[in-house]
């Protein structure tokens, strides 16, 4: 390290660039930092520096040192030393870090600092060090020092004209290139020209300059920039703000907690517009991203296929390099130890799996088998058990078979053990993670985190209503006296599989209003459809519809599980519910934080279903509609029944029910009030003495904690007499 630091750093003069960026990153991370800790109000630490009360930006500390390095160079230039250079470089790195971090505020002219405009700040601060570093690596833009050497040898002109147009072509890629909004792209490309020409051809970005200018009359191109940005670019988006809150901190959030806010005003709600062909396409392609299950053996074998490519790259570097400095004897003992535990430990994991799914399925929920199988923690702990004794192989191979027994590559091997190593924490954190999943609470958060994605997936469009406010627009479906002229048939199965997960009704509903039709639903979702199942059912004229066009509007796939609807978690909760008041396992406590969970999600789901049956504009669907009263039953229903003998659950049925009802509006009181009536009067049946008939009367969030139950939160007295005063009457007390 220290001969490529002297070669590549030193004797080529970058060692002033090098103390540039050392100190524009260190600077960078300090400010962050600081910036954090006021943000936090932390005590010990200086807050803003506000001389007479203003507010002075660290942007103008950053260009008071840019600006007296950059004067320091100009001065220092006739007796300018190696030491000189590195320390006013050191100066312009600092300030310019300092000018960077707050380039939104420059960008925008007002303090956007911690808004989501911040992160542009970010997003400059990480070009400036890509750039700085591709410049310390001797890499030029368009390959300019060997342009400018090409263009001074040339023995004739043709060769400098032949030079000037390579340099425009580059030039006039990299300008398209930042057109269709591939900035880093273009950056880079600067330096490594041929990334410009795969990139210049390549379709534009959707919101990028190019897209507006010549992709407003080509819908193909526009939808086939949405999908690459879909597929493509929205991981990379959420990855790279993942790396910078994780630097910089959150983006987005108030600085200040909100003002109280003010009693809202009862205003009729404006009848909702219907969403766009290209909204309604993104919805779709996210829905379908989103439903996809990912397969439990994709993750280990890509982990494993990179152990082996990196295994085999690491041996190449060892024989590039000549970096056998270890004892072969004790290298091939210790990569035969490390080989054969992580074999042992990758059946260790696949044995304790599968007790967890049964111990899980018998005793909490079927639910366990899918949330363990999708958990990212038991799929990486077994691709890096496989990975790392695939690496190991490799390198022990390589041992025997190259090396002349006096020595082992050091490369190898320690990637080897570092990949042990992090094999050994990973097994905690999977031995943590087990034991979080077989905990019936963490199972029960789970599925309602599913069960929240679901509902803003179904609901996309909420505006919040009040209870009993008068809403506008109309969702009634259009009453078509034309007869059923034609069904739509599923012919084909489906390749995912026969449960239909998601409908694209805003589709449906613009193909209906293009074929003068109305579309009624036969299936929904959650249903399993059947071969040859009709599915849609035509109302009217049927000679223009496409069957095909409609049967694309659905999605099919194995199972019905939590993050498909709303429906489905309240499903899998009530599953949860009721396998703890089986005879088997008789648990009303975990029956209680089943119907807590289950009451969150309806509260969630209230609003929104009210304000869909006030103002849907799928006017021209019929049959496709879960009802109020629909989800309430998915809920309560069969825990109403099996909570039959239990206080407890009775109680924690009536305060949800109560609570609910001061939340919804007046049309949804009566699947409440129906189901209420039903619970007294099962109460009157399963208890005769007064006593147990006054317990479960009473309705209390905890189930049992109170004697009178507590719906609203009462004021509690605290009882300072002592034990000589206290008074003699147990109920006073």
């Amino acid at each position: 390290m220290a001969r490529w630091f002297d070669q590549t750093i030193v004797d080529e003069g970058r060692l002033p660039l090098f103390f540039l960026l050392v100190a524009f990153v260190i600077t960078f991370l300090f400010i962050r930092f600081s910036v954090r800790m006021i943000r936090a109000e932390v005590s010990w630490w200086p807050g803003n520096v506000t001389p007479g009360g203003v507010h002075v930006h660290h942007v103008f500390f950053g260009m008071v040192l840019m600006l007296l390095s950059g004067f320091g160079f100009f001065v220092v230039d006739p007796f300018r030393t190696p030491v000189a250079d590195c320390i006013l470089a050191a100066l312009f790195g600092i300030g310019a870090a300092l000018v960077l971090d707050e380039f939104a505020l420059l960008l925008h002219l007002r303090d956007v600092y911690w808004s989501e405009e911040g992160r542009t700040s970010i997003d400059a601060v990480f070009v400036a060090i890509a750039i700085g570093l591709l410049f310390l690596m001797g890499v030029h833009p368009l390959a300019s020092d060997d342009v400018v050497g090409g263009f001074r040898d040339a023995a004739d002109n043709s060769t400098r004209i032949g030079l000037v147009i390579a340099v425009a072509i580059n030039v006039a890629l990299a300008i398209i290139t930042l057109l269709k909004g591939k900035v880093w792209t273009g950056l880079i490309g600067l330096f490594f020209p041929f990334l410009l020409l795969f990139t210049a051809i390549r379709v534009a970005r959707p919101r990028s300059p190019w897209a507006r200018w010549r992709y407003g009359e080509r819908p193909r191109k526009q939808q086939k920039a949405l999908d690459r940005e879909m597929r493509y670019r929205e991981p990379i988006v959420r990855a790279k703000i993942v790396v910078q809150e994780a630097v910089a901190g959150r983006f987005g959030l108030p600085e200040q907690p909100a003002a109280a806010p003010r009693e809202p005003r009862v205003e009729p709600v404006a009848a909702r517009r219907r969403p766009g062909r290209l909204i309604t396409a993104v919805r779709w392609r996210r829905t379908r991203r989103e439903l996809k299950r990912e397969p439990p053996w994709r993750l280990p074998t890509l982990m494993v296929s990179a152990a082996i490519v990196g295994g085999l790259i690491a041996v190449s570097l060892d024989d590039s390099f000549a970096t056998y400095v270890l004892d072969a004897g004790t290298t091939a003992t210790l990569l035969g130890v490390i080989a054969g535990a992580m074999a042992t430990l990758t059946g260790l994991v696949f044995t304790a799996v599968t007790l967890a799914m049964q111990f899980g399925a018998s005793q909490i929920s079927i639910r366990v088998i899918p949330m363990l199988q999708q958990d990212r923690v038991m799929r990486g702990s077994v691709g890096l058990f496989l990975s790392t004794f695939a690496f190991t192989v490799i390198v022990a191979v390589d041992l025997t078979a190259v090396s002349d027994g006096s020595d082992a590559p050091a490369v190898s091997t320690s990637i080897a053990i570092a990949l042990t190593l992090a094999s050994a924490f990973m097994f905690i954190m999977l031995i943590g993670k087990v034991g979080s999943i077989l905990n019936s609470t963490q199972l029960l958060r789970w599925i309602e985190s599913q069960g929240r994605l679901a509902v803003v997936r179904q609901y996309p469009d909420h505006q919040p209503t009040i209870a009993g406010a008068a809403i506008s627009g109309s969702a009634t479906l259009i009453d078509d006296p034309r007869p059923v002229s034609m069904t739509v048939t599923l012919r084909d199965a489906p390749s995912q599989g026969r449960v239909l997960l998601a409908i694209n009704l805003d589709r449906i509903q613009r193909l209906a209003d293009r074929w003068d039709v109305r579309v009624d639903l036969l299936v929904g979702v959650g249903d399993y459809v059947p071969h040859h199942a009709d599915v849609f059912e035509i109302v009217g004229d049927h000679r223009d519809v496409r069957s095909q066009q409609l049967l694309s509007c659905l999605l099919f796939g194995d199972s019905h599980g939590p993050s498909v609807s709303p429906a489905a978690a309240l499903q899998a909760i009530s599953d949860v519910a009721l396998k703890a008041l089986s005879p088997s396992v008789n648990d009303p406590s975990r029956a209680v934080q089943a119907i807590d969970h289950a009451g969150d999600l309806l509260l969630m789901l209230a609003p929104r279903v009210a304000a869909e049956e006030q103002h849907s504009t799928l006017t021209l669907i019929g049959g496709y509609r879960r009802t109020w009263g629909d989800y309430v039953g998915i809920a309560t229903d069969q825990v109403r029944h099996f909570g039959r003998g239990s206080i407890q659950v009775q109680r924690r049925l009536r305060a949800l029910y109560e609570t609910l009802g001061e939340q919804c509006t007046d049309e949804q009181q009566t699947a409440l009030q129906e189901r209420l009536a039903a619970l007294d009067a099962q109460v009157d049946i399963d208890w005769t003495t007064p006593i147990d008939r006054r317990l479960a009367h009473a309705a209390d969030r905890q189930g049992y904690g109170s004697e009178e139950g507590r719906v609203r939160q009462r004021r509690l007295r605290i009882n300072t007499t002592t034990q000589s005063q206290a008074p003699a009457d147990p109920a006073a007390r």
